[in-house]
């Protein structure tokens, strides 16, 4: 489990720590209330917003938002500045339904004329589970093509959504993110990481949205090989291999030679030797 937790992790922090990420994000997430006051205009107060990932449920949650609070304003009195106003946020992309109450003072079996003597603060709350991007009002998202994957591979890492992966690999054609390349192995070595995805499967969901898979996906086996991924232990040589005789073929072809002797030549079967003709 730990494992696991540091994969998420360390997606989370790749996203977030982009200030123009965080902020098209927060946009998004935040009530109305914390963007504008009741005439219409921009806040003036300074908020502090305070960002807790969770790829499990975690009961202590308040607990810990509660001390990393205390921290914050035991730095703000040290430096003689006012205790800053901090609005807690909890991005959860869990398996386990999030049925923890987002109001402190409600984990607490009393009345509510005890209660009222208690500590309370509350927490936003984003459920990936609760968010869809083919929604209209996440159209917005369209135009940062790297936090729209990042949400939506976090929403599917503990389901089988693979029409989601089509989308968003579509997605990635339709915009030119496919020019991006390190950010998608990043993103495709975290989702090998997270799903149990056979790797041929993989190449050819990213084929169906006209994404060269032959192309990519001997740098990510690589990539994972080096990190230890025991099931992309020989993709990467398999893949290597085919694109080799692949290319050798399309010569062939260029040279003339019949498909009879292309297929015994490169050990390529008949129908994948027409389908370079097209």
């Amino acid at each position: 489990m730990q494992e696991i937790k540091n994969i998420h992790d360390k997606l989370f922090k790749n996203v977030f720590e982009n200030v123009d990420n965080t902020r098209a994000f927060l946009r998004k997430v935040l009530p109305e209330t914390l963007m504008i006051n009741e005439k219409g205009k921009e806040l003036e107060t300074d908020i502090y917003i305070l960002i807790e990932h969770k790829s499990y449920k975690d009961e202590e949650i308040f607990i810990q938002l509660l001390l990393y609070m205390y921290l914050m304003w035991q730095k703000d009195l040290a430096e003689g500045k006012p205790l800053r106003v901090i609005i807690p946020l909890v991005f959860y992309h869990g398996q386990d339904e999030w049925d923890i109450p987002q109001s402190f003072v409600d984990q607490f079996a009393v009345s509510d004329e005890i209660k009222e003597f208690l500590l309370d603060f509350s927490y936003v709350l984003f459920d990936t589970k609760n968010w869809n991007f083919r929604e209209e009002k996440n159209g917005g998202l369209r135009d940062n093509v790297f936090l729209l994957t990042a949400v939506t591979l976090m929403k599917s890492a503990f389901n089988e959504d693979f029409e989601s992966l089509r989308e968003i690999f579509k997605f990635w054609h339709d915009s030119g993110f496919i020019r991006e390349r390190e950010n998608m192995l990043f993103f495709l070595a975290y989702l090998s990481e997270t799903k149990d995805i056979d790797p041929g499967k993989l190449k050819k969901i990213l084929e169906e949205s006209k994404i060269n898979g032959g192309d990519i996906m001997p740098t990510l086996a690589q990539r994972l090989r080096d990190e230890g991924k025991e099931k992309w232990m020989n993709v990467g040589k398999e893949i290597g291999m085919n694109e080799g005789k692949l290319e050798a073929a399309r010569r062939m072809l260029n040279e003339d030679f019949t498909i009879e002797q292309i297929v015994k030549l490169t050990g390529l079967t008949e129908e994948e030797v027409r389908r370079l003709l097209h």
